[in-house]
């Protein structure tokens, strides 16, 4: 997302999902629901343009010399099975089956030494967020994080709704502990207790806080990087207040 043509695009593909799914989000007023949809825009979105750049895979080190070779070797298999797997047919196949799998290992070992180089270079030139990328990139596939959560029998749970459900649960009993066991009846101590609450923030305030949240963090349980957001923060507070 540090590319400016990147995130341009981003910001066009989301405008566009978005004015395509506006009346989803006319006259309604729960706040779930509207965050429900943002964030699977955001998702979808990230996902069609990030797939877009390519990412470090199979296909990297699978070229033109290694397509070739494959294609002598499925055709050497037809002909052997027109022929009827004579002699000769039989070893042409053998024949280019080896030479594809000595072009695919050796444009793969090459692939891998090119990278260790590249690495070894950024480590040697201290560029820590560089190297990390790179070497997260040639880690095993993402795989999604599973979320569990006890509820007060001591089971696991990892339905999203049992999850926010406890939750909302053990912060009501953490947080309106002390008023229940003091029976809080005077108007005095009422507002005591009511000043400690902060007002509405501002839609200012809300983008500033969202413009301070720091870039290449792990990304939170809804699986949404802070990037994806501040490079159209402008464009989702639209969405809210149209």
């Amino acid at each position: 997302m540090d590319s400016p043509e990147i995130s341009s695009a981003y910001r066009e593909k989301l405008n566009e999902y978005l004015t395509i799914h506006a009346d989803d989000n006319d006259n309604n007023d729960d706040i779930n629901e509207v965050w429900t949809r943002l964030k699977n825009a955001i998702r979808q979105t990230a996902g069609t343009i990030l797939d877009r750049i390519g990412r470090v895979t199979y296909k990297d080190w699978f070229d033109a010399e290694c397509e070739q070779a494959t294609i002598s070797k499925n055709n050497a298999y037809e002909r052997m099975q027109q022929r009827n797997h004579t002699r000769k047919v039989v070893e042409e196949y053998r024949t280019a089956r080896s030479e594809e799998k000595r072009v695919r290992k050796q444009k793969k070992k090459t692939f891998i030494e090119r990278g260790l180089v590249e690495l070894e270079c950024l480590r040697s030139n201290n560029e820590s967020k560089s190297f990390y990328q790179k070497l997260n990139k040639s880690r095993k596939d993402f795989r999604p994080r599973i979320i569990l959560c006890r509820n007060k029998e001591g089971t696991l749970s990892s339905e999203e709704d049992d999850i926010l459900s406890r939750w909302a649960e053990h912060f009501d009993e953490l947080l309106n502990k002390e008023l229940s066991d003091q029976h809080v009846t005077s108007q005095k101590t009422y507002q005591e207790y009511s000043d400690i609450y902060e007002p509405t923030p501002t839609l200012d305030e809300v983008e500033n806080a969202i413009q301070k949240l720091k870039d290449y963090k792990a990304p939170g349980i809804d699986l949404i990087q802070a990037e994806l957001i501040k490079k159209v923060v402008q464009t989702l507070m639209n969405v809210r207040t149209s």
